[in-house]
């Protein structure tokens, strides 16, 4: 199974939650930078793909 490779909002989130003064760009030419980020983007997504407001908004909880 190929792993999902995250879109750019995800890499944004990622980068703002590591708190590094160094830009995003500069981060993904870095390979180290660029492996950590892409894992925070990954987890990000998966709790993104969870997240239904329309559930919420009905208070539907099972």
């Amino acid at each position: 199974m190929a792993r999902i490779e995250p879109d750019r909002a995800a890499l944004e989130i990622a980068h703002r939650k590591c708190r590094i003064s160094m830009s995003l760009d500069d981060m993904l030419k870095v390979p180290n930078l660029k492996a950590t980020l892409y894992a925070a983007a990954r987890k990000h997504m998966r709790s993104r793909a969870r997240f239904d407001p329309k559930k919420l908004q009905a208070n539907d909880n099972d």
